[in-house]
């Protein structure tokens, strides 16, 4: 379990979270939902250890983040970032099988092991026809489907991912939602991922958060925290929720 008492984190003067609570299991799909500037990508990087916060405690499987440092965090919570390319041009076997860095000692390179690992990952993702291909030369799609195999790779308990589907188009956004839940439910892993989208959030996702301002201002279960008036305050617009079609109508004065 990944537990959150009382995070705060502050940029210079500005407080970007304020004392939030929550917990995310494993074999959990949990999203963060909230307008542009809520807290959504601080939270997420706190949780990573990219950033220092001010106050609170954050836990993973009753481990203390305090207690760990940057390479051992990484071997209890992996993060797939919203984009990401690489100067060389890397196989994308290759690039998933980095996944394996945290563990190596220094100066050691990836086994015969690792590599078959790392092509069992990729079937596992119905992906193993990229293995060969050139990372650069992918679509969005294609990417953050390695990204997300190297992320496995690391063989973490939790995956941290931050909207990562922001620049893909609506076939690929459902492709890849699909495939994170296949991912937790079929193996002991928890995902915490940044949304821009409502919908794909009550189409697959077990659990979520809503920020607003800095503070949590929702969290539970999917069909029980999306009502339109949950997400009409945090998007500060008129919202309803269609029960029949699983999907959100928005209200917007006329022009």
């Amino acid at each position: 379990m990944v537990e959150v008492e009382n995070l705060s984190f502050s940029y210079e003067n500005t407080k970007a979270i304020k004392d939030i609570n929550f917990k995310i299991q494993r074999q959990e799909f949990a999203c963060l939902l909230g307008a542009n500037g809520s807290g959504k990508t601080t939270i997420l990087k706190c949780l990573n250890g990219v950033l220092q916060k001010d106050k609170g405690k954050i836990k993973i499987d009753n481990t203390d983040l305090d207690d760990l440092n940057q390479r051992e965090v990484a071997q209890f919570i992996s993060m797939v970032p919203q984009e990401h390319s690489v100067v060389f041009s890397y196989q994308v076997l290759d690039v998933v099988t980095m996944g394996v860095t945290p563990y190596l000692g220094f100066g050691k390179m990836p086994s015969s092991e690792d590599f078959d690992k790392a092509m069992s990952i990729l079937e596992k993702l119905d992906i193993e026809y990229l293995a060969n291909r050139q990372y650069n030369q992918l679509s969005g799609g294609e990417k953050q489907l390695v990204l997300i195999a190297r992320a496995l790779m690391q063989d973490t308990g939790y995956l941290i991912m931050d909207e990562p589907t922001s620049h893909l188009d609506f076939k690929n956004k459902n492709l890849l939602m699909r495939e994170i839940r296949k991912l937790t439910q079929n193996s002991n892993t928890g995902v915490i991922m940044a949304l821009h989208d409502p919908n794909l959030a009550m189409k697959y996702c077990d659990k979520v958060i809503i920020v607003k301002d800095g503070n949590i201002m929702a969290d539970g279960d999917t069909k029980q925290i999306m009502t339109g008036a949950n997400l009409g305050q945090a998007y500060d617009i008129d919202i309803k929720i269609n029960e029949k079609a699983r999907g959100i109508e928005i209200a917007l004065p006329e022009i």
